[in-house]
């Protein structure tokens, strides 16, 4: 099933990025340009529907979920907005969380050492999430089944689409995951189980 991705860096002024408290809020942009079919000389119809959005105010970054449909084609739209440091690592450009790498300065020196906003679109068929939530009963019964030792950790992991993963981190004695980390674009996000699967459900029932 083909995945069409699309990514945007966008260079913003150290000052304003730590200042701004505004919502990020540019997926209609990527939606319009690379999700929607347009055809010359004819009118369509299509919408969408934000199902999630979770800002951490400590790095800036911002997680969306978007339901989209137009036609008989629906998708979920993945946004992944983070101010971060990008470093090049075996030939392959991460980004790191200013306030990981940065975590005890504040104030002017803050500032200099923010990073650059990076924002990463990708749109995946529903069918995928309608997959994810006929696995969801395995995944947790695998995370369930895990073992680790002290100082060590599990990681149960789901391939969603190509350069996205859910991940299942298993430290110790737990029932089952109450959260997931969404890597999306190299860049790691976290959200609960119970906000998840809303959206999923939401975006099931979506038309």
């Amino acid at each position: 099933m083909k995945l069409y991705q699309g990514f945007f860096a966008f260079i913003l002024i150290a000052g304003i990025a730590a200042c701004s408290s505004s919502v990020t809020n540019v997926y209609d942009y990527y939606i319009k340009n690379n999700v929607e079919k347009h055809i010359y000389g004819q009118t369509t119809e299509s919408k969408s529907k934000l199902l999630y959005r979770k800002q951490e105010s400590v790095n800036k970054s911002q997680l969306e979920l978007v339901a989209f449909t137009q036609d008989s084609t629906k998708y979920l739209v993945i946004g992944s907005h983070k101010v971060a440091k990008p470093f090049m690592m075996y030939d392959s450009l991460y980004h790191f969380d200013v306030s990981d790498l940065y975590n005890r300065v504040r104030g002017n020196d803050f500032i200099r050492q923010l990073g650059d906003l990076s924002i990463f679109f990708a749109h995946i068929p529903a069918e995928n999430c309608d997959l994810f939530l006929a696995n969801w009963p395995d995944i947790k019964n695998k995370y369930m089944k895990a073992q680790s030792n002290t100082g060590e950790v599990v990681y149960i992991d789901y391939a969603f689409a190509h350069g996205i993963y859910f991940s299942f981190p298993k430290k110790s004695y737990q029932a089952e995951p109450t959260s997931c980390d969404i890597w999306v674009g190299k860049r790691k996000h976290n959200i609960s189980m119970n906000d998840l699967l809303k959206a999923f459900g939401e975006l099931k029932a979506f038309k």
